[in-house]
Parts: C-alpha cells; structure tokens; sequence
C-alpha cells in the first residue's frame, strides 16, 4: 500500500474515540479525500494536536483500493488561520468556504486551480479587516461557480442571448434562468428578480466588486447565495450567518 504526499485544506473534522478524528481535505492532487488520523487528538500526537477546520498542510497518507477511507500517517501545517479566529466575519466566511468546498466537489475529483484559488481566499481572510472582506468572498464564489462549471450566465441575457451592456435600461436575475435577463425577456421568468445595474456590471466583471459600494456587494452576494442553494438543491447551513453577519460590518 503506497503513501499519498499532497498539500490538503481540511474541510471538516469529527472526534472519533478519545483520541482520534476523522477528517475531510480537499487535497491539490488527490481530491477530496476522508482520513482517520489516529491519535491526533493526543497533546504529544505526530500530529501537533488536534486538527481543525481550514488548517492548511502537508499530509501523507494511505488508501486501500476499494475503500473511502484512507489513513493519515503525517500531517505538517503550513498555515493556522489564527488570524481568521480573532475575526467574527473572518472565521464564518472561513467555516463558509469549508463547507462550499465539501458541498461542491465529488471524492477522489482534483480540482488544483479551485484549492489555489481556496488557498489565496483564506490567506486574504487572515490578512484582511473584516468590513473589506465581502468583495473578496464574491470573488472566490465566482471562482468557484466557474471551477466546477457551475456559473451563472453573466455576461448576455440568459434567454435571448443579447449582450449585456450600459444600453440595458433594466437589468434582472434569474436562478431558474441561470443568470442575467434583459427587461424583453423578464416577464417570462416567474423568480426573476430585479437588480442595480451597478450589481449587474459586477456580475458582468466580477473584478469591479473590490471598488463596490456596499449596497451592490450586498446584493450581489445574496443573488449568488440563492443561486448556489438553487444548484445545490439545498442551503448551505452557513449561509444565514454570512447574511446576516454582511449587513453588520
């Protein structure tokens, strides 16, 4: 049985015995991957301690052909997140991408651009305060929407195909629709919902939301909220947290 060296984003951890967890990575090269790590819990461990969620390392393990969970024989963190923790916004956006991650991607399918992008997006919320977090969120989102072929159409009418533009005198959204409708094609769509043009234009570039006003990031983030529990086909259970804790800061 050969051992496995990636570099892994844990994504979840559940204690298993006094002193075990069971613990999900996003891994670079492997996917993602669930692991025992026997006796991580332990103070003295191999480990360094207990593992927590978006700790980011080096890890090796084993997997036996035909079974879904492997064995973690070493574990060297390259990244804490202690900043993250001493940031209430910071830390739910955190336990957020964990969970987007887990929900999107299947076992065993890499996604090496997706874990950079993840990567870089916990990085900035260690460095960043947290009332400049959101634009960096929607970004990631976006990257991620696009990573696993899930994004909206946001470039052209989602029905008619027409090009968006500053000539669009009302500017719509539609999860059913799978993206921007134009005001000719809206009356179609029973859930559509109407949008600033502001928020729309981010939607069209998505590197135009680090200069937003708050408002449009607001808007924004909520429309990609429903649109990924409409993919999902359920609510990320941290999803109300971030809403909430967004109109605080």
């Amino acid at each position: 049985m050969a051992l496995i060296k990636d570099k892994g984003i844990c994504l979840r951890s559940t204690d298993y015995s006094e002193s075990s967890q069971i613990l999900t990575f996003l891994a670079r090269d492997s996917g993602k991957i669930g692991v025992i790590a026997k006796g991580s819990r332990r103070a003295k461990s191999s480990f360094g301690g207990t593992i927590e969620p978006c700790t980011i390392g080096d890890l090796v393990f084993s997997l036996r052909e035909g079974e879904k969970l492997g064995t973690l024989t070493e574990f060297n963190p390259t990244f804490f997140s202690l900043n993250i923790r001493k940031k209430l916004f910071a830390i739910n956006c955190a336990f957020f991408t964990a969970e987007l991650l887990n929900l999107f991607t299947k076992e065993h399918d890499p996604h090496p651009e997706l874990f950079d992008r993840a990567i870089i997006f916990l990085q900035k919320l260690d460095e960043t305060p947290d009332n400049k977090i959101l634009p960096h969120l929607i970004l990631f989102e976006f990257a991620l929407l696009t990573c696993i072929g899930s994004q909206p159409m946001l470039d052209i009418c989602a029905n008619c195909k027409r090009k968006f533009s500053g000539d669009w005198k009302q500017c719509f959204f539609s999860i059913s629709a799978g993206g921007l409708v134009c005001r000719d094609c809206e009356s179609a769509f029973v859930d559509k919902k109407g949008i600033a043009f502001e928020t729309a234009c981010c939607h069209n570039a998505p590197q135009k939301v680090i200069d937003a006003k708050n408002s449009t990031l607001i808007q924004a983030e909520e429309l990609l909220l429903e649109y990924m529990t409409y993919v999902l086909e359920k609510k990320p259970r941290t999803a109300d947290m971030i809403l909430n804790l967004m109109k605080t800061i």
